[in-house]
């Protein structure tokens, strides 16, 4: 066998990952990568915060389906313009909303214009500063009929409902 890292003819490989791709790698080349089946290490230094706040991000930023989130409260699509509306119906300037949630204005900007996706703690300040709803209740469109209750819903189950 041949080391794939120093080309030596070896009688024996490891494997090994070094910078995220697995090699077979011979006795000598092993100390320079992680060994496969060995975890690597994890990276501390990480503040427990931010790892948070980045899957929260996550969780927000994921194309939801319309059937898996049926029941759920999800962040209406026009958010930016009920927030925009609300904002000018009270009279209040972006500096003003921002002063009055203790958010900066250049994400009351952001929300207005649509390039922000606002986090739930920051909804549920918006909704009770501007009185308005932000969430709202995911409903399936389609009936279900008794005899497709035992079997999933099809696409021509979906088709059928769109002529009734």
């Amino acid at each position: 066998m041949m080391c794939e890292l120093c080309g030596a003819e070896v009688p024996r490989t490891k494997m090994v990952t070094i910078d995220g791709t697995t090699l077979s790698v011979c006795q000598n080349c092993v100390k320079f990568g992680d060994q496969k089946g060995v975890p690597l290490k994890k990276k501390t230094g990480v503040p427990p915060d931010i790892l948070r706040r980045l899957e929260a991000r996550k969780r927000r930023m994921t194309v939801r389906d319309v059937y898996s989130t049926a029941g759920e409260e999800v962040l209406v699509d026009d958010f930016s313009e009920r927030i925009r509306v609300a904002r000018e119906k009270k009279g209040w300037k972006q500096v003003e909303l921002g002063t009055k949630i203790n958010e900066r204005v250049t994400i009351i900007a952001k929300l207005e214009s649509g390039e922000m996706i606002p986090p739930d703690t920051l909804i549920k300040r918006l909704e009770r500063a501007l009185e308005i709803k932000l969430m709202e209740k995911v409903e399936l469109s389609v009936a279900k009929k008794p005899a497709a209750a035992s079997r999933p819903l099809t696409l021509g189950d979906l088709m059928k409902a769109e002529k009734e």
